[in-house]
């Protein structure tokens, strides 16, 4: 999973959708301009929390490469085995 990959994938999101858009840029300007602190907290645990999703699908992606490999490693002395009969 590549970071330019997901950063593309938001802003087509935003781009397809824009009448969904413009109101939440709306809101969360209000609210950043009004409760700046607790914007800044909220800011703060999405990005946190962006990070551990991004690690966790980081080790998904590794650990399921790596059992694709197991798998046709596994599976290449069966088809040798299927040759020679």
């Amino acid at each position: 999973m590549e970071f330019e990959a997901l950063v593309q994938g938001g802003l087509d999101l935003i781009s397809s959708h824009a009448y969904i858009a413009a109101p939440i840029l709306a809101v969360v300007a209000v609210f950043a301009y009004f409760k700046f602190k607790l914007f800044l907290k909220m800011i703060f645990a999405c990005l946190v929390l962006g990070t551990i999703v991004y690690i966790v699908l980081f080790i998904v992606d590794l650990t399921s490469t790596g059992i694709k490999s197991t798998e046709k490693l596994l599976d290449q002395p069966n088809q040798a085995i299927y040759k020679l009969n």
